[in-house]
């Protein structure tokens, strides 16, 4: 083994990854610290594989919502003259708690064309928004703005809003928590009960990408490879 891929000690260890961590995978592991480490390599191939999973989905989300709001508000994220996120229904309470959610639409699309050229084209602009732009599109008081003119049309006919709110809003926080390499096995994780909804999502809302996904995924394979049985089921170890 060379130099540089030698393993870690426990003091090592602690230092790179802190003492909070470390210390997570130590107590799944029964105080054994190369098999804690084992887990922590583990931890970071599900989180890989996880991420581009998630990532498909995240494309699947965005275009369809895109191509819904585009059918009313063609190029809404360039087109200055665009009045998607000044749409404004009901009383003026409503109204104001739906003014700030367009403000932070706007403020997140004015985000997504920084770093862009000059002048970006709205497909460019709508692959740079984030999960959570999208996410934000289906809270409760857009229902009327958003969701029954033109959102709902993007997924199966009777699907409720809020249980698609719910899923994407879970899955942005899983997404979030794959990105940063956290731990996927806990009860407050259930790593189980998050790839059920990510896949629920993505048959909602394509389910022929959602089975080809499937088909090329190398998560299932990678939580297999867990060096300690049952860890990642859903009532699994904090």
């Amino acid at each position: 083994m060379s130099e540089s891929s030698r393993a870690l000690d426990a003091v090592q260890a602690e230092r790179w990854l802190s003492a909070p961590r470390y210390r997570r995978y130590l107590a799944v592991a029964n105080g054994d610290h190369a098999l804690a480490m084992e887990t922590y390599s583990w931890n970071s191939r599900v989180a890989a594989a996880g991420i581009v999973d998630v990532g498909h989905l995240e494309i699947a989300v965005r275009n369809a919502y895109d191509r819904e709001l585009s059918l009313r508000f063609p190029d809404w994220s360039v087109d200055e003259r665009s009045s998607l996120f000044r749409l404004e229904q009901g009383v003026q309470r409503a109204r104001a708690r739906q003014r700030r959610r367009n403000q932070v639409s706007l403020s997140r699309v004015a985000d997504a064309k920084r770093g862009l050229s000059s002048a970006p084209t709205h497909a460019e602009v709508v692959a740079a928004l984030t999960f959570g732009f999208w996410a934000n599109l289906t809270v409760a008081e857009r229902t009327p703005t958003l969701w029954n003119p033109m959102l709902h049309r993007a997924f199966p006919r009777g699907t409720a809003r809020a249980r698609v709110h719910d899923l994407v809003a879970r899955v942005v926080k899983f997404r979030n928590r794959l990105a940063h390499n956290e731990p996927v096995f806990s009860t407050r994780t259930g790593l189980e009960d998050r790839l059920t909804e990510v896949q629920e999502l993505f048959e909602l809302i394509d389910p022929d990408a959602c089975a080809y996904v499937a088909g090329t995924s190398t998560l299932d394979a990678a939580i297999a490879s867990c060096p300690i049985p049952g860890l990642t089921s859903a009532t699994g170890l904090r």
